[in-house]
């Protein structure tokens, strides 16, 4: 049975591109929730800071859902072609 759906690269791309976005949605979160004076201080930034930072936690959170499911792709793709050799 053929449990790998995600080409290698693509999923390798996916891991790259969730690691950056998950450190950067962090930084982000952290900085909204402290209600940083540059990201809160003007007539158009959000109302309620601690929600935009709540907000980046849980968009992290999806983002590490995508990197444990692509890394979960990688070890499927692995095991294959090891027991692709064993035969």
């Amino acid at each position: 049975m053929q449990l790998a759906f995600i080409s290698p690269g693509c999923a390798l791309c996916c891991q790259i591109l969730s690691v950056f976005g998950i450190l950067f949605l962090i930084i982000l979160g952290f900085l909204f929730t402290a209600e940083v004076e540059e990201l809160t201080g003007s007539t158009e930034d959000p109302v309620n800071p601690k929600e935009v930072g709540h907000a980046c936690f849980v968009a992290a959170a999806i983002y590490a859902g995508f990197f444990f499911c692509c890394s979960c792709q990688q070890m499927v793709r692995q095991s294959d072609s090891r027991r692709a050799r064993r035969l």
